[in-house]
């Protein structure tokens, strides 16, 4: 009987120390979900991304929570920071940016300020691509580096059976604003290790035409 007892003493106490040990995991899992949902709110981009109208930008000042501000660029390039008024930062890398605000604070109002800035969403740069391909429409060139034609095109499914590879139209608008364009063998990019892949600008138009039968 008292072997009977100790037994069930001992499952009891199993028991509240197994449901214990999942209140705490179940604890740790809140409270790691909630940390991993936390984090800053800006995104990663080099020092080098150049700023443009329509991004959307997060400035820090250090101590000084009345200054921090999330503002977009606007038509005319500017922010307007307290204190300071407009500042002209499209055009300017982040890094330009960050120590163009810096000067400004630094020269009337605070004392060697600490000043961040991310960039919280970006304009988007987009082209598009046409005819024979898995997936026509609109290509979002990434914000802080190139986009070739060879990845462009895998992103709407390549050129289908139907396309010719070979004879690839883009036309593209220089910033003197005349229109050209250009015709591409796609298929020399792909095979040919000494033809360099295109690199795509903002607004182009690609179009891949049907094989001639």
């Amino acid at each position: 009987m008292k072997h009977l007892l100790s037994s069930l003493v001992l499952y009891l106490l199993f028991c509240i120390a197994a449901l214990s040990g999942q209140d705490a995991g179940a604890s740790g899992a809140d409270a790691s979900s909630s940390s991993s949902s936390g984090g800053a709110v800006g995104m990663v981009v080099g020092s080098n991304y150049v700023l443009k109208v329509s991004d959307v930008i997060e400035i820090d000042v250090y101590q000084e929570g009345d200054l921090n501000k999330s503002v977009r660029i606007e038509g005319d390039g500017t922010v307007s920071l307290a204190l300071v008024g407009k500042v002209k930062l499209a055009g300017m890398t982040v890094e330009e940016g960050k120590s163009l605000i810096t000067d400004l604070y630094n020269r009337d109002y605070l004392v060697d300020p600490q000043i961040s800035l991310l960039v919280v969403s970006f304009s988007p740069k987009v082209l598009h691509i046409l005819g024979s391909v898995g997936r026509p429409g609109v290509v979002e060139i990434p914000p802080d580096r190139d986009l070739t034609l060879t990845e462009a095109l895998s992103k709407v499914g390549g050129v289908t059976r139907m396309g010719n590879p070979r004879a690839i139209k883009i036309k593209r608008v220089d910033q003197d604003g005349r229109t050209r364009q250009m015709d591409v063998n796609f298929s020399k990019i792909v095979q040919d290790s000494d033809v360099k892949d295109l690199v795509l600008n903002e607004g182009d138009t690609i179009w891949v035409p049907e094989r001639i039968i």
